[in-house]
């Protein structure tokens, strides 16, 4: 073609804008693509070949010494092109370095704008004349600066490859040989192929790898790293996806326009547009295939057919990808946020459906009013349905987060350090107790690292695991009020006082829990409504008014009985007195500040202990729920003579107005917050003095007339250890005595029988009234469980299982007082199905009525069983007329007091939030014992005896079950009405009375005696009948060892008369010998208490 042909050829296509009349030229730019390809792969081929000889000669000639061949060694040394690889690859294409990662970012951007330009211009024909030196086409040039760019580019990454040859046959090495040479072509040709430039969105692919790289980079301690990689996938997948979808369609579009090489005029004659061919790939990709537009050429059929192919491919691919995104997707991965001052906690640990249900029963029960707090759940895996809906049900006051206690960005989520506290549910079902402990206590220590300040209250199995307590960074029970509740420890002890009063367990359980009585509920069963009215009763604190100030505990316990409808049970005066349950009228005198337990229905009825007033009731004014008019004139008149405490200073946990010392949310800027501090502090000094222990040698307690011995803690009975075959049970017979039945083998945890043994051996209970415990389980749990009693006194063993009713004839069951059935706790992780769990224990406990008879002299055997399953309380009675869904705490067997579980105790963890001060009292009832806070490891008790100097000194409370008919009581009790009875025994006899054990068919002439319900501080009106029991706090002596004075003034006696070496000598022999004489005579120094009242303590 000449010049002026070519002008002439430039007018016309610019006039026309059409390259019909010069000729279509598309193949010498596919030609230029191939060539340049195969051209350089050639090159490369011969150069790898030359290169490879002359390194081979060049070894062949290096020289042997070593430092001629340092300084003759050849230029280009695989070293050296391997540093300058290095350099290369580390300056402008490493996304580790800030050259690197702008290079990406720039090459990412300049295909994105390459395939924009394509997409805009391909409305245009394919090929069209363009002189581009006088054209104003700005996307021309645009074109071709962007692909000087790829050029340099690519040879950066040629330079950079470790393997050449495997670089040239790479996807984005062919992207760029399809369109950088093309673009050179068309400054030559001066003319314009749209082309093959739609397989720049090839490399879109390229910036996925980028972003995963970027990814990669980031720190483990940034709190959206999972959320960042989560969203970087999903990119890279949409990157893909549209990478092959717009390649798909730029090819279609190609071939449709430009029609098939071997056929005439086969291109399209409709304006097949690039929106049409990504509308056509799409549909087909999807397998959807409407039909509107389709191809017509065979290059562009055949397309679609591997397109077909490749499209399920890469559905079927990518579709777990995705669902897995969306699923990763938690909607409860948010932050959050404080849009009040309403307080709030955060729980964590072992969150289930039968937790939380259980849990937020009692934390947010509507009578706690305005002092509730929100709940913040944090677990890491999400809610299950059943727990889904409960959430829901309780959605403005409970929010859920998916994180981990351990991951402190999870704990920053939920503003941990806002927060009122911190409190950790175990997993009660857990087969290793050791290892859930260790789980939770690893949780408490990641709370402190976070937040040392944090309010901690932690759910405990083992009672051994409270030695670790002391490995939590900044544990403060005074300052920080953390609390730690022990499982075992709490419902054995219940299980180990029911023993000793029958129904312990379900009065405990339903003081500490907040329910709401519904008057008229049940009228068909009358005890039914009584048992509701008595569960509607809690156990409160508050500080008493000055007008207490020097009565005796029976005086103002009177008072508040009959004067203000309150049960005051319990007092504690800021010195060190320490926590007084009933105490004797010469032990305890109420100070000014005074802390009171009371006993009501209602926190706002405890309010009128804080605002007595003497002179307003003796003028007939009522006690309100505030302060008199003649209080408040007195204060202003002389506020020394009246010491009372102003409403506005001492407020309720949650900011309420009605003053109540609930410890957990107290002002700490007020003068009562302050105090009641000071009270927490003194009882904690208190407690440790109490712990303190004094070396006493055993002679010296023998020579002292003790005839009984004590652990290192001086809270339990000791004995010389015993081999295991001494205690069989043999041929012995036993009266009156507690079998406790256990399953399991030597693998099974026995962490829940020493807390149960230690309350039937405490030290308020006289040597000669323990009841001989009779242990009934297989020999290897039993051999497993002796390492921790072989100590305990009065302990005998008998290897079989209560399945058998031979053996349970063999313990003499019709004679026990009581028998106490433990659930396995070796196999509850095995069964699937929740109701299995109990199979044991129920099949047990229906053993029982089969092997004592049913006889006319036979009496119903007494038990107390633990459940794992609530549902299962059903099994144990077959003639109950419980409704099949009702509630534990509704139930026959549990108003009874005849079965206790787990679940039941979770109550304690909103009792230790909104009341802590009460957890000292429910302590000390129910272990009959002052309990560390830390037990003591050494087991074997070997040794010097250590006795408390305070803790075995005065004397101890527990809860007693007295008969109506007693003969040394009757006459106090039988027929009269219940307030009469309350204050004629306060008065007489120091018995503070909490409630009856009442039979179900009370009103009846004959009555089933062994169906009864717990009976909470029923109305004064209420007449005693014979059948009633009633549950009295009486006080107990412990036995009175010498105090160290005492004991300085024996030994200065001993070493007078010359007896120390004969008394050193035979210090244990003494002991001995005295035991057996005491023993047989039954004498106990006791304390001054009448001798009728204190054996019906035992």
């Amino acid at each position: 073609m000449n010049d002026a042909t070519k002008c002439d050829c430039k007018a016309i296509c610019h006039d026309l804008n059409t390259v019909e009349l010069c000729g279509k030229q598309w193949h010498w730019f596919l030609l230029s693509s191939a060539a340049s390809y195969f051209a350089g792969l050639l090159i490369l081929l011969i150069c790898r070949h030359f290169y490879s000889r002359w390194m081979r000669s060049a070894y062949d000639r290096r020289p042997t010494n070593q430092y001629v061949a340092q300084y003759e060694s050849p230029f280009l040394t695989p070293e050296r092109i391997d540093k300058f690889q290095h350099t290369v690859f580390d300056h402008f294409l490493s996304v580790q370095t800030g050259s690197g990662k702008c290079t990406a970012i720039l090459y990412f951007l300049f295909n994105v704008i390459s395939v924009t330009l394509y997409i805009n211009q391909s409305d245009q024909p394919l090929e069209q004349c363009e002189d581009v030196l006088n054209t104003c086409n700005w996307t021309l040039y645009a074109d071709i600066g962007l692909n000087v760019f790829f050029l340099f580019h690519f040879l950066l990454r040629l330079i950079a490859a470790p393997n050449r040859l495997k670089f040239w046959f790479q996807m984005g090495s062919i992207v760029d040989f399809c369109t950088i040479p093309p673009c050179a072509l068309a400054l030559i040709l001066e003319r314009n192929w749209l082309g093959m430039r739609f397989m720049r969105a090839l490399r879109f692919m390229q910036m996925g790898e980028i972003l995963m790289t970027f990814n990669s980079t980031g720190t483990e301690e940034d709190q959206r790293a999972e959320k960042r990689k989560s969203i970087v996938q999903l990119l890279v997948l949409m990157l893909d996806f549209v990478s092959v979808w717009l390649f798909a369609a730029g090819f279609v579009h190609l071939v449709e326009n430009s029609g098939d090489p071997w056929k005439a005029d086969s291109a399209r004659k409709d304006n097949f547009t690039y929106f049409d061919s990504v509308w056509l790939t799409m549909v087909t990709m999807s397998t959807v295939g409407y039909g509107d537009v389709y191809p017509t050429t065979g290059i562009g059929r055949s397309f679609m057919m591997v397109f077909i192919v490749c499209g399920l491919a890469m559905f079927a691919t990518y579709t777990p990808y995705l669902y897995e995104f969306y699923r990763s997707r938690s909607p409860y991965a948010g932050r959050y946020e404080r849009a009040d001052s309403k307080k709030y906690v955060v729980v964590c640990g072992h969150i289930t459906y039968n937790n939380v249900k259980s849990f937020l029963a009692d934390f947010l029960h509507p009578d706690r009013g305005d002092r509730t707090s929100r709940v913040l759940f944090l677990d890491n895996k999400r809610p299950e349905p059943e727990l889904t809906g409960l959430i829901k049900r309780y959605f403005l006051s409970v929010q859920y987060f998916e994180g981990s206690a351990l991951n402190h960005n999870d704990l920053r989520r939920v503003q941990l350090e806002f927060s009122d506290a911190v409190i950790l549910l175990c997993n009660k079902d857990s087969d290793d107790t050791k290892s859930e402990d260790a789980a939770t206590i690893l949780r408490a220590i990641s709370v402190k690292n976070y937040c040392s300040k944090a309010r901690l209250i932690m759910q405990l199995l083992n009672y051994k695991s409270k030695s670790f307590l002391q490995t939590i960074p900044n544990w403060d029970p005074i300052n920080y009020r953390d609390e730690n509740i022990c499982i075992s420890e709490f419902m054995y002890g219940l299980v180990a006082q029911s023993c000793l009063c029958p129904g312990f367990s379900t009065l405990m359980i339903n003081l500490i829990s907040t329910r709401s009585y519904i008057p008229g509920i049940n009228e068909n069963f009358d005890w039914k409504s009584d048992y509701a009215y008595g569960c509607d009763h809690e156990i409160y604190t508050v500080m008493i008014s000055s007008d207490f100030n020097g009565m005796t505990f029976p005086e103002a316990a009177e008072i508040c009985y009959k004067q203000l409808n309150l049960l005051m049970i319990a007092v504690e005066n800021f010195d060190n007195s320490g926590l007084a349950i009933n105490p004797l009228p010469d032990q305890f005198t109420i100070r000014k500040e005074c802390l009171g337990y009371f006993i009501a229905s209602s926190y706002k009825d405890v309010c009128r202990a804080r605002f007595y007033c003497a002179l307003c009731l003796n003028e007939g004014i009522e006690i309100g729920f505030k302060p008199c008019k003649c209080r408040l004139e007195a204060v202003k008149k002389k506020r020394s003579n009246v010491q009372l405490i102003p409403l506005s200073e001492h407020k309720s946990p949650n900011n309420n107005e009605s003053g109540l010392t609930r410890v957990g949310s107290i002002d700490s800027k007020s003068s009562t917050a302050t105090d009641v501090n000071q009270l927490r502090t003194v009882r904690h000094l208190f407690s440790q003095h109490s712990t303190k222990s004094t070396s006493v040698d055993r002679g010296t307690l023998a020579g002292a007339g003790m005839s009984s011995t004590f652990d290192p803690t001086g809270n339990y009975h000791w004995a010389p250890e015993k081999k295991f075959e001494d205690v069989d049970l043999k041929d012995h017979e036993l009266n009156n005595h507690i079998v406790i039945c256990a399953f399991g083998d030597d693998k099974t945890p026995i962490s829940g029988l020493s807390s149960l043994i230690k309350p039937l051996r405490a030290s308020n209970l006289p040597y000669k009234k323990l009841k001989v415990v009779l242990l009934l389980a297989e020999k290897d749990f039993l051999l497993k469980a002796w390492k921790e009693l072989r100590h305990f006194p009065k302990i005998r063993v008998l290897c079989g299982s209560a399945l058998d009713r031979s053996k349970l004839k063999r313990a003499f069951i019709n004679r026990a007082s009581m028998v106490v059935i433990l659930s396995n706790y070796g196999k509850r992780m095995a069964y699937k199905d929740p109701f299995l769990l109990d199979k044991e224990p129920i099949l047990a406990c229906l053993n029982l009525p089969q092997v004592a008879g049913k006889s006319e002299n036979s009496k119903p055997v007494e038990f107390i069983a633990e459940l794992v399953n609530d549902s299962n309380v059903h099994f144990l009675d077959q003639d109950n007329e419980d409704e099949p869904d009702i509630e534990l705490h509704l139930t026959m067997k549990f108003a009874q007091g005849s079965c206790i579980t787990a679940t039941a105790l979770d109550t304690l963890m909103s009792e230790a939030y909104y009341n802590d001060e009460v957890m000292t009292l429910v302590r000390a009832l129910i272990a009959g014992a002052n309990v560390p806070e830390y037990d003591a490891e050494d087991e074997e008790h070997s040794g010097p005896l250590q006795v408390p100097a305070n803790a075995l000194c005065g004397s101890q409370c527990r809860v007693i079950r007295i008969k109506a008919e007693e003969p040394s009581l009757s006459e106090h009790i039988k027929g009269k009405a219940y307030k009469d009875v309350f204050v004629e025994l306060l008065q007489k006899f120091n018995l503070l009375c909490l409630g009856l054990h009442r039979a179900i068919d009370w009103h009846l002439d004959v009555s089933v005696e062994h169906k009864r319900f717990v009976y909470i501080n029923p109305p004064g009106e209420t007449k005693i009948v014979a059948s009633d029991y009633l549950y009295v706090i009486v006080q107990t002596s412990k036995l009175q060892p010498p105090t160290e004075v005492m004991l300085n003034k024996i030994r200065d006696t001993m070493l007078r008369k010359g007896g120390t070496p004969e008394h050193e000598q035979s210090a244990d022999s003494k002991l001995t010998r005295q035991n057996k004489v005491d023993n047989e005579s039954g004498k106990q120094q006791m304390l001054p208490i009448d001798e009728s009242i204190a054996s019906l303590a035992v």
